[in-house]
């Protein structure tokens, strides 16, 4: 059964600015939540604190770019000051830089590199630094965003080299670190949201905002025993990697 009450909660959402980002911001924070709104465009990101702010939300904004390791480590150090641990890391921000039309043998090496730094690199240099405070919850989570395109047991459904394999990553992120931490209280999951209508999905997407935040709403909430620890979920069942 889910808990919908998740007041003394403290949630990191990545690219809260706009998107799935920005509605798990909002909705953890209905129910309860403080949540650091994490992205890399102050202008947007002023704007969203400022609307979730006077709705009543409790939120806090962080400016840092996860192509920055420095960035990261700044991040840590802040939240550090101001919070003795974290209950909820949501590592929602990523990017898709190519064409349509990339294959493995037009692959530009610099979007590889940046998509490889921002989608993995990143994320898993975010929760190195965050499990000290992690570790330090009553019961933690770690929610990773990952992709259709990053499963290795299914029909391929579409190309996007760098993107597919920065996703492939993350999961593989996330089997090895849950595996680390079976004798710890964090649980750690990948998430595939689906097709959705973002900025990065495009307008073609089937699904609605609304839809492709339920299964990170879902392991937010859920309780821990209802849930296995290195899986990837998509609406809410685990998937085959």
């Amino acid at each position: 059964m889910e808990n919908t009450n998740l007041n003394g909660k403290t949630v990191i959402v990545t690219g809260a600015n706009r998107g799935l980002g920005k509605a798990i911001t909002h909705n953890l924070a209905k129910m309860g939540a403080f949540v650091y709104m994490v992205c890399r465009d102050p202008v947007m990101g002023k704007e969203v604190e400022k609307e979730f702010l006077e709705d009543n939300l409790n939120v806090k904004l962080k400016i840092t770019d996860l192509e920055k390791i420095e960035d990261i480590g700044n991040l840590y150090n802040e939240i550090a000051s101001e919070k003795d641990y974290i209950d909820i890391l949501i590592n929602n921000a990523g990017v898709n830089l190519e064409e349509p039309d990339t294959r493995i043998d037009n692959l530009d090496m610099n979007i590889l590199q940046r998509t490889m730094d921002i989608n993995f690199r990143g994320l898993l240099y975010t929760c190195q630094k965050f499990l000290n405070l992690l570790i330090k919850a009553p019961e933690a989570r770690i929610i990773n965003f990952s992709s259709g395109l990053g499963q290795l047991t299914v029909p391929r459904m579409g190309y996007y080299p760098a993107y597919s394999i920065s996703k492939t990553a993350v999961n593989a992120l996330t089997k090895n670190l849950a595996f680390e931490l079976k004798d710890t209280n964090v649980s750690v999951f990948s998430v595939d949201p689906g097709w959705v209508k973002t900025r990065l999905g495009g307008p073609e997407a089937p699904l609605e905002i609304k839809e492709g935040i339920d299964t990170t709403i879902f392991l937010s909430t859920e309780r821990i025993a209802n849930l296995q620890s290195g899986e990837f979920y998509k609406e809410r069942k685990i998937l085959g990697w």
